[in-house]
Protein backbone atom coordinates (compact mmCIF):
# COMPACT_ATOMS: atom_id res chain seq x y z
CA UNK A 1 0.00 0.00 0.00
CA UNK A 2 2.96 2.39 0.49
CA UNK A 3 3.62 1.81 -3.12
CA UNK A 4 0.20 2.88 -3.88
CA UNK A 5 0.07 5.97 -1.74
CA UNK A 6 3.42 6.83 -3.40
CA UNK A 7 2.05 6.38 -6.35
CA UNK A 8 -1.20 8.49 -5.71
CA UNK A 9 0.89 11.55 -4.10
CA UNK A 10 2.85 11.14 -7.35
CA UNK A 11 0.14 11.22 -9.14
CA UNK A 12 -1.09 14.63 -7.29
CA UNK A 13 2.22 15.68 -7.68
CA UNK A 14 2.06 15.25 -11.39
CA UNK A 15 -1.03 16.25 -11.28
CA UNK A 16 -0.51 19.53 -9.44
CA UNK A 17 2.71 19.74 -11.45
CA UNK A 18 0.91 20.08 -14.70
CA UNK A 19 -1.25 22.63 -14.32
CA UNK A 20 0.06 25.83 -14.47
CA UNK A 21 0.67 28.17 -12.06
CA UNK A 22 -1.99 30.72 -12.12
CA UNK A 23 -0.36 33.26 -14.36
CA UNK A 24 0.07 36.87 -12.76
CA UNK A 25 -0.70 39.05 -15.76
CA UNK A 26 1.33 42.25 -15.52
CA UNK A 27 -1.01 45.02 -14.57
CA UNK A 28 -1.62 47.03 -18.29
CA UNK A 29 0.82 50.07 -17.99
CA UNK A 30 -0.48 52.64 -17.08
CA UNK A 31 -1.02 54.59 -19.98
CA UNK A 32 -0.54 58.98 -19.67
CA UNK A 33 -3.75 59.75 -19.51
CA UNK A 34 -4.65 61.52 -22.74
CA UNK A 35 -5.85 65.17 -21.74
CA UNK A 36 -8.88 65.39 -24.12
CA UNK A 37 -8.89 68.98 -25.34
CA UNK A 38 -11.16 70.75 -28.58
CA UNK A 39 -9.39 71.11 -31.60
CA UNK A 40 -7.91 74.25 -32.20
CA UNK A 41 -10.17 76.53 -33.65
CA UNK A 42 -8.85 78.17 -37.28
CA UNK A 43 -10.75 81.04 -38.20
CA UNK A 44 -10.42 82.08 -41.61
CA UNK A 45 -11.51 85.89 -41.71
CA UNK A 46 -13.06 86.49 -44.90
CA UNK A 47 -10.98 88.75 -47.08
CA UNK A 48 -11.76 92.30 -46.44
CA UNK A 49 -12.19 93.98 -49.60
CA UNK A 50 -13.04 97.53 -49.48
CA UNK A 51 -17.10 98.49 -50.68
CA UNK A 52 -17.09 99.24 -54.17
CA UNK A 53 -17.20 102.91 -54.81
CA UNK A 54 -18.17 103.76 -58.28
CA UNK A 55 -16.09 106.46 -59.79
CA UNK A 56 -16.22 109.43 -58.27
CA UNK A 57 -18.55 111.99 -59.91
CA UNK A 58 -17.65 115.94 -60.86
CA UNK A 59 -19.95 117.39 -58.51
CA UNK A 60 -17.85 115.41 -55.83
CA UNK A 61 -14.90 116.36 -56.80
CA UNK A 62 -16.10 119.92 -56.72
CA UNK A 63 -17.41 119.98 -53.06
CA UNK A 64 -14.15 118.87 -52.25
CA UNK A 65 -12.36 121.64 -54.05
CA UNK A 66 -14.69 123.95 -51.75
CA UNK A 67 -13.34 122.32 -49.28
CA UNK A 68 -9.90 123.02 -50.24
CA UNK A 69 -10.15 126.27 -51.27
CA UNK A 70 -12.16 127.52 -47.95
CA UNK A 71 -8.60 126.42 -46.39
CA UNK A 72 -6.44 128.16 -48.87
CA UNK A 73 -3.93 131.05 -47.05
CA UNK A 74 -4.60 134.19 -49.37
CA UNK A 75 -1.25 134.08 -51.19
CA UNK A 76 -1.84 130.35 -52.07
CA UNK A 77 -5.37 131.55 -53.19
CA UNK A 78 -3.60 133.96 -55.63
CA UNK A 79 -1.95 131.65 -57.18
CA UNK A 80 -4.52 129.06 -57.30
CA UNK A 81 -7.33 131.76 -58.95
CA UNK A 82 -4.49 132.58 -61.64
CA UNK A 83 -3.99 129.12 -62.35
CA UNK A 84 -7.55 128.18 -62.41
CA UNK A 85 -7.86 131.37 -64.51
CA UNK A 86 -5.85 130.29 -67.57
CA UNK A 87 -6.79 126.64 -67.44
CA UNK A 88 -10.21 128.08 -68.15
CA UNK A 89 -8.78 130.12 -70.86
CA UNK A 90 -7.49 126.79 -72.11
CA UNK A 91 -10.42 124.41 -71.64
CA UNK A 92 -14.16 126.13 -70.93
CA UNK A 93 -15.21 122.62 -69.46
CA UNK A 94 -17.99 122.89 -66.97
CA UNK A 95 -15.62 122.05 -64.15
CA UNK A 96 -13.24 124.06 -65.02
CA UNK A 97 -16.25 126.69 -65.07
CA UNK A 98 -17.30 126.10 -61.78
CA UNK A 99 -13.65 125.38 -60.23
CA UNK A 100 -13.58 129.32 -61.62
CA UNK A 101 -16.59 130.31 -60.30
CA UNK A 102 -15.92 128.52 -56.99
CA UNK A 103 -12.94 130.87 -56.54
CA UNK A 104 -14.86 134.15 -58.00
CA UNK A 105 -17.07 133.54 -55.19
CA UNK A 106 -14.99 133.25 -52.32
CA UNK A 107 -14.80 136.41 -49.92
CA UNK A 108 -11.01 136.10 -50.53
CA UNK A 109 -11.20 137.02 -54.03
CA UNK A 110 -12.27 140.52 -53.43
CA UNK A 111 -15.37 142.41 -53.77
CA UNK A 112 -16.90 142.85 -57.43
CA UNK A 113 -15.55 139.12 -58.54
CA UNK A 114 -19.25 137.59 -57.09
CA UNK A 115 -20.63 139.21 -60.28
CA UNK A 116 -18.07 137.37 -62.70
CA UNK A 117 -18.96 134.22 -60.79
CA UNK A 118 -22.53 134.89 -61.41
CA UNK A 119 -22.02 134.98 -64.73
CA UNK A 120 -19.88 131.39 -64.99
CA UNK A 121 -22.62 129.88 -62.78
CA UNK A 122 -25.87 130.62 -65.20
CA UNK A 123 -25.20 128.59 -67.81
CA UNK A 124 -24.34 125.29 -65.01
CA UNK A 125 -27.93 125.80 -64.33
CA UNK A 126 -28.96 123.89 -67.89
CA UNK A 127 -25.90 121.31 -67.22
CA UNK A 128 -26.85 117.71 -67.96
CA UNK A 129 -25.26 116.36 -64.23
CA UNK A 130 -27.37 116.71 -62.22
CA UNK A 131 -25.06 117.04 -59.08
CA UNK A 132 -23.29 119.99 -61.08
CA UNK A 133 -26.52 121.85 -61.74
CA UNK A 134 -27.59 121.58 -58.06
CA UNK A 135 -23.65 122.89 -57.11
CA UNK A 136 -24.40 125.60 -59.64
CA UNK A 137 -27.81 126.29 -57.60
CA UNK A 138 -26.12 125.92 -54.18
CA UNK A 139 -23.09 128.86 -54.98
CA UNK A 140 -25.83 131.47 -56.28
CA UNK A 141 -27.48 131.12 -53.32
CA UNK A 142 -24.40 131.95 -51.50
CA UNK A 143 -23.57 134.11 -53.80
CA UNK A 144 -26.74 136.06 -53.27
CA UNK A 145 -26.42 135.78 -49.31
CA UNK A 146 -23.36 136.78 -49.23
CA UNK A 147 -24.46 139.86 -51.09
CA UNK A 148 -27.87 140.58 -48.40
CA UNK A 149 -25.14 140.42 -45.75
CA UNK A 150 -23.07 142.81 -47.43
CA UNK A 151 -25.96 145.12 -47.68
CA UNK A 152 -27.03 144.76 -44.35
CA UNK A 153 -23.59 145.37 -43.03
CA UNK A 154 -23.03 148.70 -45.12
CA UNK A 155 -26.75 149.71 -43.89
CA UNK A 156 -25.25 148.89 -40.01
CA UNK A 157 -22.20 151.17 -40.42
CA UNK A 158 -24.42 153.80 -42.17
CA UNK A 159 -26.51 154.04 -38.65
CA UNK A 160 -24.34 153.28 -36.43
CA UNK A 161 -22.02 156.48 -38.31
CA UNK A 162 -25.35 158.58 -38.24
CA UNK A 163 -25.45 157.83 -34.81
CA UNK A 164 -22.18 158.85 -33.87
CA UNK A 165 -22.38 162.01 -35.33
CA UNK A 166 -25.63 162.53 -33.90
CA UNK A 167 -24.23 162.05 -30.46
CA UNK A 168 -20.85 164.36 -31.17
CA UNK A 169 -23.61 167.25 -32.36
CA UNK A 170 -25.15 166.67 -28.94
CA UNK A 171 -22.13 167.28 -26.89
Amino acid sequence: MKATALAAASMAMLVAGCTAPPVHEPAPASEPEMVVSEPPVVTVEPEIKPPVRPPVSDSETLLTYVDHVRKLPAAEFAKELDTVRKLYARARTETNRMRYAILLSAPAAGAGEDSRAMELLDPLLKSADAGVRALATLLIAQIQEQRRAQGLQQKLDALMSLDKSMIERGR
